[in-house]
């Protein structure tokens, strides 16, 4: 098991589960969905079939305009060195290994900047949910295989998903649809700070819909999450115009 596939919830994290979950990710079989916990760690072959290295990280755009961020590449580790690889270096992404085009080549590790570390930045963190009015915390990030290419379709917050990545790493990478809702109706999240500093908030295209919710549950929702970020989506929120 790698370091990223478990970790101890934030104590001043209240775990619990969304009120409702009506909006579903693109009707895809589960054979098409990839669990992000699952693959930290799958091994990575070049085009010949040599494993060269190992998942390190899943990176998506963040940039964009679409609902669905599009998969960017992979972070990989080989032996001592660490870099990110291109998407359109990635001949096939399973869920359980990777097949690269060619020959594995490094690229300098992205910046932040328009782009998003599934695993590292996401995974165990808080959301903020806009159809179930509620926090809660990311148990796992779930990939699919759209016409459109690799998108981040969703999330899953039950705690049976964050016992399944205790188990083997089959059962890490099981993926059950019916618990997976729509990234589209995830208002806000957090995303690890600089130097593993902290948290900060990060909105979504959906944070808009949260000022059309009742004051007391806006209120309640904002309760939960920690000083700085709770200010950030108060006042983010306080700029949308009334509906």
């Amino acid at each position: 098991m790698t370091s990223l596939a478990i970790r101890p919830a934030p104590r001043r994290i209240r775990r619990r589960p969304l009120a409702r979950r009506p909006r579903r990710p693109p009707t895809l079989a589960e054979r098409e969905l990839l669990s992000v916990a699952g693959a930290v760690g799958s091994p990575v072959h070049d085009a010949v079939g040599a494993r060269v290295g190992s998942v390190e990280d899943l990176v998506v755009g963040w940039d964009t305009d679409e609902l669905h961020p599009p998969l960017a590449g992979l972070l990989v580790r080989a032996r001592l060195r660490r870099g990110f690889v291109p998407v359109e270096e990635i001949a096939r992404l399973d869920d359980d290994s990777v097949r690269l085009r060619g020959r594995l080549v490094l690229h300098d590790v992205l910046s932040a900047t328009g782009t998003l570390a599934l695993a590292r930045d996401v995974l165990d963190r808080q959301i903020v949910d806009v159809d179930g009015s509620d926090v809660a915390r990311v148990s796992d990030l779930v990939l699919g295989r759209t016409p459109e290419g690799i998108r981040l379709v969703g999330a899953d917050v039950s705690l049976r998903t964050l016992a399944r990545r205790l188990g083997t790493p089959s059962m890490r990478r099981r993926v059950a649809a019916d618990r997976v809702y729509d990234w589209t109706s995830v208002a806000a999240f957090s995303v690890r700070a600089a130097e593993e500093a902290g948290s900060v908030l990060a909105l979504t295209r959906a944070a808009g819909q949260l000022r059309a919710l009742p004051a007391e549950t806006l209120e309640a929702m904002l309760g939960d999450l920690p000083p700085g970020e709770r200010d950030r989506l108060a006042a983010h929120v306080a700029r949308e115009p009334r509906r």
